[in-house]
């Protein structure tokens, strides 16, 4: 990843060394174009930005195509690129145009990305993002076409703009689209965060650089989208408090940071420490030093930790995070805004779970369930955390926004999501599960939870209840639950074969009780 760094950040890269990088992924995704004029220059150039986000692309090519008939498209493929030049179109086309897109978004169930030449045409529909190109248009001024070329090239769009345009898919939107979000940035302190060493420096001598402060005023806006922000520094804790304290000049504040790990123990230990705080897995961590040394002993314990290597120039710093993949949002939801505060509680949940009986703790807590029926004011959330739920999750299905939408709608399918309150927090919406009514049984498709939720001693109530809620929606108590085994979620094959070991991958008689004492309940739905 280091080598690709700088290869990207750090080089001006020629097309002909684009044209030439050999990607090393194996994660291979189908990409499909929808297009009216060319595409293929930009796929010639993104290998090595999208092996950069883990990601092999196999591009494949409608007809060049006004019409919009997309009869050619490849329904199977994981995403769908929508090419289009609306110069091409006479004025007052914008409603035929949007027809046509709304027909698209019906008969394709995955991610759609709009990205509009020669204008913008606005859009609200839940699987499409649009790619603005506005923005390179102004910095590339008049070298943002070339009309000499078009006749070759297939396009008006210069050979300058079609690079930046390949380098923005390939780092942004393209990792947008077909990957889960990065959850945690962990941030190193020294020569990273501002200049100087705090322990040699003192919090008086440390410099705030231009650049130091922009990349503290990123990862304040990141925390603001729902990143979780940690500090891992080799540090004396009372120094980094008094710094956080004393140094008003910064604009990362200390409520904006998840977790201080601040020791003079190997960085490895903090990364393993964070990791446990925030229950999350390594692939989902973003790492930022400033020494190679803490990058290389942090990467050998987590391989599949996301690293950075700070640089001198803090602003180049800000680049690669600005640039990073999976570090671009859409969309922020009420959960991603209230995830921090709820994880923080969830330390002096376990306090109070290890001092008090099960009973006890319950009672104190005062924690709250409801059940929603097929509540279409959760589509998004819905879609976002059967996507990204990794560990507690039964069959890895990863339904889009349209998908759900569609099985809302359809009466013999059923999606219960729940959501989870306590006296010291609103969880929000933690968990969903997808029935299939068979009529000869209830296919239990889908079950996810979020980790943050799990451990809190209501598990079952949170996944068995609303399978007895469906049973009694269907009039029917056999039930077959989907599992697939994957990689990482053994804390849900633990739950099956704990309590639904019987009806994994056939029917069976659903029987189990279900204790709601101490809890208050509500349906919705």
């Amino acid at each position: 990843m280091l080598e690709s760094q700088n290869l990207i950040f750090e080089q001006n890269l020629s097309r002909i060394e684009l044209l030439n990088y050999k990607p090393k992924s194996d994660n291979i995704k189908k990409i499909s174009v929808y297009r009216n004029h060319s595409f293929e220059l930009v796929e010639n150039t993104i290998p090595l930005y999208l092996d950069y986000a883990g990601i092999k692309a196999i591009f494949s090519y409608s007809d060049y195509d006004d019409s919009m008939s997309f009869l050619d498209i490849d329904l199977t493929s994981d995403m769908l690129i929508l090419w289009i030049d609306l110069t091409r179109y006479k004025e007052g086309s914008e409603d035929f145009i949007k027809e046509r897109i709304n027909y698209l978004s019906e008969i394709y169930s995955g991610q759609i990305l709009f990205v509009p030449f020669g204008g913008n045409i606005t859009l609200n529909l839940p699987n499409i993002t649009v790619f603005d190109l506005s923005e390179i248009e102004k910095f590339l001024g008049e070298k943002y076409t070339d009309l000499r070329m078009e006749t070759f090239s297939g396009t008006k769009l210069s050979s300058k703009a079609l690079l930046m345009i390949s380098k923005e898919l390939g780092l942004k939107y393209i990792p947008a689209c077909l990957l889960t979000p990065i959850k945690a940035v962990i941030v190193d302190l020294d020569n990273t965060l501002y200049k100087g060493v705090l322990g040699e420096d003192g919090y008086k001598n440390i410099e705030l650089t231009e650049g130091h402060k922009k990349l503290q005023q990123k990862l304040a806006e990141l925390e603001s989208k729902g990143f979780f922000i940690c500090v891992a520094s080799k540090n004396e804790p009372e120094d980094v408090k008094e710094l956080f304290k004393m140094r008003d000049d910064f604009p990362l504040k200390p409520d904006k940071i998840t977790k201080f790990c601040v020791s003079w123990n190997p960085k490895p230990e903090a990364i393993r420490e964070l990791k446990s705080f925030l229950n999350i897995n390594e692939k989902d961590m973003l790492f930022i030093d400033d020494n190679i040394g803490e990058i290389v002993s942090v990467k050998e314990q987590f391989p599949d930790i996301n690293i950075i290597l700070a640089q001198d120039n803090a602003q180049k710093t800000l680049e690669i995070l600005s640039n990073y993949p999976r570090m671009t949002k859409f969309n922020i939801n009420y959960e991603d805004l209230i995830r921090k505060q709820d994880t923080q509680l969830n330390e002096r949940r376990k306090m109070l779970q290890e001092t008090l009986s099960g009973e006890e703790f319950l009672k104190t807590l005062e924690m709250e369930l409801t059940y929603y029926f097929n509540n279409k004011s959760q589509i998004k959330r819905f879609s976002e955390l059967a996507n990204k739920t990794n560990q507690f999750i039964f069959s890895y299905k990863r339904y889009s926004e349209k998908e759900t939408e569609n099985l809302m709608n359809d009466k013999n399918s059923l999606i219960i999501t729940v959501s989870l309150k306590d006296k010291l927090s609103d969880s929000g919406i933690i968990g969903g599960l997808v029935f299939r009514n068979c009529f000869d049984y209830i296919n239990i498709e889908e079950v996810f939870v979020s980790c943050r939720a799990l451990g809190r001693g209501i598990d079952k109530n949170i996944v068995i209840y609303p399978i007895k809620l469906a049973t009694e929606y269907f009039n029917n108590n056999k039930v077959c639950l989907n599992f697939t085994k994957g990689e990482r979620n053994k804390p849900a094959e633990n739950f099956i074969n704990e309590y639904l070991k019987n009806l994994i991958n056939k029917a069976g008689v659903f029987d189990n009780k279900i204790n709601n004492d101490y809890l208050t309940v509500k349906i919705e739905g």
